[in-house]
């Protein structure tokens, strides 16, 4: 599974455009363009709704690769047909939570009304340091609560020595990943895949 640098890199290039041409277009560095395509930097929510926009694709598929693999323009009947789900926001859970009522079984603090076809929606709040630059502390991070299987280069909640994180599912090796990641050293290597919890599908600032 490509990783929202490699889906930036790849857009870029089948459109022409170099990375200094899409920092102007962006109103940002080069080097920021750069740090973006290896994922050295995640683009924060406005920087990538700007993206979308100029590459004229899904902020969703751009976040998480989940539109498909042909065409990735979102066109307006798709967008109408998509429900608005009234997501809840709950405590991020503790390990004796998640075995006792689930994973999505707090009471909502708040809802947040979104377009989406995740089968179980729901919303935490960001607050890992190690994940700040994808999910900014305080910013609502939407899961599906039905993760399916584990896809290459996206962001799970995983149960991590008896407590619940947000990492990155990398294989060859098979590992979890904090973002962004500058060594294997800050790997989680596993011997067996473990069960996702969730999925996230992206975050959204909180005003």
């Amino acid at each position: 599974m490509e990783s929202v640098g490699e889906r930036i890199k790849k857009t870029r290039l089948s459109q022409g455009l170099s990375q200094v041409e899409l920092a102007a277009l962006a109103d940002v560095s080069q080097p920021t363009v750069a740090n973006w395509e290896n994922d050295s930097h995640a683009p924060r929510q406005r920087a990538l709704n700007r993206l979308a926009g100029i590459l004229k694709i899904s902020p969703h598929w751009l976040l998480s690769g989940d539109e498909g693999h042909g065409n990735h323009n979102l066109t307006t009947r798709k967008y109408l047909d998509t429900p608005i789900r009234h997501v809840p926001i709950i405590a991020w859970p503790s390990y004796e939570h998640i075995y006792d009522k689930g994973v999505k079984s707090g009471p909502a603090h708040d809802y947040i009304a979104i377009s989406t076809q995740a089968k179980q929606p729901f919303s935490l709040l960001a607050n890992d340091p190690t994940m700040a630059a994808h999910f900014p502390i305080g910013s609502a991070i939407i899961f599906d609560a039905d993760p399916g299987e584990l896809d290459e280069g996206n962001c799970y909640l995983f149960i991590l020595n008896e407590k619940i994180v947000l990492r990155r599912w990398q294989s060859m090796p098979d590992r979890l990943e904090a973002l962004p990641n500058h060594s294997a050293v800050d790997a989680e290597f596993v011997e067996q895949r473990p069960t996702p919890l969730a999925k996230a599908l992206l975050s959204l600032r909180r005003h």
